[in-house]
């Protein structure tokens, strides 16, 4: 039986809450707008802060209880075939509402359903997987579980601030795969995209994922939209990269051309790195 142990934590300091949460949609937010006319990617920056810290903390169960019963947040993470989890969040009070999910560097968001629930499946990027919701502008509840198979897997992923519109591709030998959208539907993609795009400061990442049995050394690519809201300026980009269950962000900065090329693609080659079975360090 697979292991899981699922843990959820309260944060009522609403001022605390509040800047972690805002904390992380600036460090997603698109950098200033630059003026180089040419497209390029700078060297490897230092990575995202981590999850604030929860000093003073205690665990309680895995449903927050709040002022009111009836509005409890509960999280709840699942194990699921080929390293994934099922993750689903009920927040009966939050319809409609934006939330922030994060794991192991990754960041997505979600609207809350009209039933207040939200229904996701994660490809975990870490053998023991934290996950944080942040809903408004108050709460955090926090789900951990054990991913008995992550070892047996090779991830990458991939951010891009802001409204980019952006896709990660993998062809192996010929074959290439394309993102395509994460939900509860059985056997994970190969590239899996995360998060809405069509809402309020969308947060969006693409995960590749290869059982180490099938790896046929890819080669990964992403192509960048060239739009109005991203031309000419410069873009935060994050990559996570999970060897092993274990996982390594890094940061750089793309360049996009100057406004006058909207509707082109921007190939980014140089964006990722090459993928190897060490783990990282």
């Amino acid at each position: 039986m697979l292991a899981r142990s699922i843990m959820a934590l309260r944060i009522v300091a609403v001022l605390a809450v509040a800047f972690a949460a805002g904390h992380v949609v600036q460090t997603l937010r698109p950098l200033p707008q630059e003026t180089a006319a040419a497209s390029a990617i700078d060297a490897p920056q230092p990575v995202l802060a981590e999850l604030p810290q929860l000093a003073g903390i205690v665990a309680v169960s895995a449903t927050t209880t709040g002022d009111d019963p009836a509005c409890a947040l509960g999280l709840r993470l699942e194990n699921a075939p080929g390293a994934m989890i099922d993750l689903s969040l009920s927040a009966p009070c939050n319809m409609g509402e934006r939330v922030v999910f994060r794991h192991a560097g990754l960041a997505f968001t979600e609207t809350i359903g009209a039933d207040g629930q939200v229904q996701v499946q994660l490809p975990a990027m870490t053998a023991d997987a934290l996950v944080a919701a942040y809903v408004g502008s108050s709460e955090v509840v926090l789900g951990k579980i054990s991913v008995p198979d992550m070892a047996e897997y090779l991830r990458l992923a991939v951010q891009i601030a802001g409204s980019a519109r952006f896709d990660l591709r993998a062809d192996e030998q010929g074959q290439v795969f394309v993102a395509k959208s994460a939900g509860l539907e059985g056997a994970p993609h190969r590239i899996t995209t995360l998060g809405q795009a069509r809402m309020e400061d969308p947060l969006l990442s693409q995960v590749y994922s290869v059982a180490l049995r099938d790896f046929a050394s890819p080669e990964l690519t992403v192509e960048l939209g060239i739009t109005p809201e991203t031309c000419g300026r410069t873009l935060a980009a994050e990559v996570v990269v999970s060897r092993l269950g274990k996982a390594l962000r890094s940061s750089r900065s793309v360049a996009v051309p100057l406004c006058g090329t909207s509707g082109d693609i921007l190939l980014l080659k140089n964006l990722l790195p090459d993928l190897t079975l060490d783990a990282p360090e």
